[in-house]
């Protein structure tokens, strides 16, 4: 591997909140891609000469969160730092006892995944105003949660790990930061492995995966029930992330083949009770687009770009673009545009 090579690795990809923005950590620093553009793409650098392990950005502004990472990080990989971009100074150094392995930001709460930990932070103060212990009892344990990011809508998605099973757990915070638990209605053994979860925009629906798993199940936020089954028909893959359209009539789910599978979930919306007597709902493949690499996130574009459109970065640096038909099932995804990245433009 050259060392050019070396440089332009990424370590880390994010959205922002309405996936107008993309967020790539790297080996030297990180680079803000705007994403509202069908046909270019412009980004913003900035070069520190250190890694960046985790960066999330607080919706479409210039406050960063930031992790190091890679083999020369920014920082310790125990210290979250809130960044200013614009000012070029740091908010916040928080440094926690063990290494933080996912971080999202709020205006009122910044959350913080440790191993075995998860940290609920009040930004007005930078106190923790919830504690949560995993109780994971195999080390190096892969933490996945799910973390709503709209104003005013704080649920928490997590996985629980006692001596029977692995509980899904559902917590609720008020305006007091009073908080309500919920487990799934779903009995999860000690040796399952989930591997995504994801809430819906305003926090209704969560969408969880399985590892090995012919489908995915979306659970009613409200009661922990399942009211949906999405079938990917294909127990030899697993699903790497899950994206929600903005109007919640899609489900975009990447695969570790490299498939980019799309679920019509429009019938889900109109399901305020579950009767216990009637099954739930059954969801086949809508649409399929195929990548040429086998790890990559995915979001819907929204109005911007157009609603029947899907962009997927690939961890190698690529860029995608696809038109789906959102009338008819059945059809393959078009590519519409590719682009590498990593690789600056003029």
């Amino acid at each position: 591997m050259t060392e050019k090579k070396k440089k332009n690795e990424i370590l880390y990809l994010s959205f922002n909140k309405d996936k107008t923005c993309l967020s790539l950590g790297m080996r030297t620093g990180y680079r803000i891609y705007d994403l509202t553009k069908k046909d270019s793409l412009s980004f913003y650098e900035r070069i520190c000469g250190k890694g960046i392990g985790i960066i999330e950005m607080l919706e479409k502004t210039n406050i960063l969160g930031l992790v190091g990472g890679g083999d020369e990080p920014l920082e310790v990989t125990n210290k979250l730092i809130i960044y200013d971009d614009k000012e070029g100074e740091n908010i916040a150094e928080l440094t926690f006892k063990d290494t933080i392995v996912g971080i999202r930001i709020k205006k009122d709460k910044i959350l913080v995944v440790l191993n075995n930990y998860i940290y609920l932070i009040e930004t007005l103060n930078f106190k923790p105003f919830d504690i949560i212990e995993l109780g994971f009892d195999k080390p190096n344990k892969q933490v996945i949660f799910s973390f709503t990011l709209e104003p005013d809508i704080n649920y928490l998605g997590y996985c629980f790990n006692n001596n029977e099973k692995n509980k899904i757990i559902i917590k609720s915070y008020d305006k007091d930061n009073k908080n309500h638990s919920l487990d799934l209605k779903a009995n999860y053994k000690n040796n399952t492995i989930i591997t995504c979860m994801e809430f819906d925009r305003e926090g209704k629906l969560l969408a969880v995966s399985e590892k090995n798993n012919e489908y995915l199940l979306i659970y009613a936020v409200d009661n922990g029930i399942p009211i949906c089954k999405c079938n990917i028909n294909n127990k030899f893959v697993n699903s790497l992330y899950i994206s929600f359209e903005e109007d919640n009539e899609f489900l975009g789910v990447s695969l570790d083949s490299g498939e980019i599978v799309i679920f019509n979930i429009k019938s889900v919306n109109y399901v305020n009770y579950y009767n216990q007597n009637e099954e739930e709902i059954k969801e086949n493949v809508w649409s399929r687009f195929y990548l040429p690499e086998k790890k990559a996130i995915c979001a819907f574009t929204g109005y911007e770009i157009g609603k029947e459109h899907i962009i997927c970065i690939g961890t190698k640096g690529n860029y995608y673009l696809a038109k789906f038909d959102s009338q008819q099932s059945d059809k393959l995804a078009l590519k519409i545009n590719e682009k590498y990245i990593l690789k600056p433009e003029n």
